[in-house]
C-alpha cells in the first residue's frame, strides 16, 4: 500500500517537478498507469529519489574498495510502469551515446538499482553519473563479472524497454 501510495504522489507531481528541473532519464517502451498509455516517461532527479530505493555495496573493476551506491530500485520501476507485460529485456543508453543491450531476466535476480549516489555524495557526470546501472558485483562468479561488466552503463540517460504481454 505504502509503494501504491508513494507511486500515486510520483504520478500527481510530475509534470510540475518536469519543468522546474531537467530530465536526466527517459524509459521508452509500452508504459500504463491508471489506464493511460505512454511512449516514454521522462524522469527528473528528485522524481528518482522519491521512489522506491535499494542500496548496493560492491567492489567492481572501476574501484579498489568497497563503495556505497544509492538509486531507484529497477524492479520496483518496471514493476509499475510494465506491471501489465514482462520486461524481456533493455537497451542502455548514454550520454556519450554508447549503447548496450541487457537480457532482462539475467540482471533482475540481482536487484539492480540505477545508483544516482556513490558513497552518500550525489554522482555527476564527472564520476559516472547522473545514473549508473550498479549490480552487487561481487556477488558474480569471475565468468560472469565478464559478461556483466558491459552492461553497468554509467551517465545513463535512456532506458528502452522491450516487452510482451503477460
Amino acid at each position: 500500500m505504502k509503494l501504491l501510495a508513494g507511486m500515486l504522489m510520483f504520478v500527481l507531481s510530475w509534470p510540475l517537478q518536469a519543468v522546474s528541473e531537467p530530465v536526466i532519464l527517459s524509459v521508452y517502451g509500452d508504459i500504463r498507469i491508471n489506464d493511460r498509455h505512454y511512449g516514454r516517461m521522462d524522469f527528473t532527479l528528485s522524481e528518482l529519489q522519491a521512489l522506491t530505493q535499494g542500496h548496493i555495496t560492491t567492489t567492481h573493476p572501476w574501484t579498489r574498495e568497497p563503495r556505497s551506491y544509492q538509486g531507484v530500485d529497477l524492479n520496483v520501476l518496471f514493476g509499475f510502469l510494465f506491471r501489465h507485460r514482462r520486461v524481456l529485456g533493455l537497451q542502455l543508453e548514454t550520454l556519450n551515446d554508447f549503447s548496450v543491450a541487457v537480457d532482462w531476466s539475467e540482471i533482475a535476480p540481482l536487484s539492480p538499482i540505477l545508483a544516482w549516489q556513490e558513497n552518500g555524495t550525489l554522482m555527476t557526470r564527472r564520476n559516472k553519473g547522473p545514473l549508473w546501472l550498479m549490480l552487487p558485483f561481487e556477488r558474480l562468479s569471475d565468468i560472469q563479472q565478464t559478461n556483466y561488466v558491459p552492461l553497468m552503463a554509467w551517465q545513463l540517460r535512456a532506458i528502452r524497454v522491450y516487452s510482451d504481454p503477460e
